[in-house]
């Protein structure tokens, strides 16, 4: 009986451990999700501003560049969080 007296306790804090765990993950989810609306927003823009003015298709890529900097932040944010 001590036995599963133990078992159930060491269940218990590792059940809180993970519980722990995820709600600090709830404050950088918000921000993942920001980062990646504004990738997205960087990335169609980019892609519009390099297809609608051919003669300046480096404003387009400079603006898709930053995009992936953000994604790179991002996912930096995803592993070290």
């Amino acid at each position: 009986m001590e036995d599963a007296n133990d078992i159930l306790a060491e269940q218990q804090r590792e059940l809180e451990r993970i519980r722990s765990k995820r709600s600090r993950h709830g404050n950088m989810d918000g921000v993942r999700k920001v980062l990646n609306i504004i990738f997205l927003v960087l990335a169609f823009l980019g892609i519009a501003l390099y297809f609608s003015y051919p003669d300046k298709h480096l404003y387009g890529m400079i603006v898709i560049a930053i995009g992936m900097i953000v994604k790179i932040a991002e996912f930096f944010i995803r592993f070290m969080f």
